[in-house]
């Protein structure tokens, strides 16, 4: 959440008190942003996200972004 705080210029509390399903595409996300946050995202997880999930919907929400994160998480290979 700090990732897009920092990324949207906003305060953390703001962003908890928009809600996990807020489309934050209406009034904070840009295309450019979208781009950004995607880069952010990968570095900080050690993700790589293919490019058919590069959509703006698939980060149009904090719920979005986080089943997104999930998803790549889950294909990551065990490191036992």
């Amino acid at each position: 959440m700090n990732i897009l705080a920092k990324l949207l210029s906003l305060e953390p509390e703001l962003l908890v008190a928009l809600g996990g399903d807020a489309d934050l595409t209406e009034q904070y996300l840009s295309s450019v942003l979208v781009v950004e946050l995607v880069v952010e995202l990968e570095q900080y997880f050690g993700l790589m996200i293919d490019d058919e999930d590069l959509l703006t919907e698939n980060v149009s929400t904090i719920r979005k972004i986080g089943e997104l994160i999930s998803k790549y998480k889950e294909m990551q290979p065990s490191k036992e």
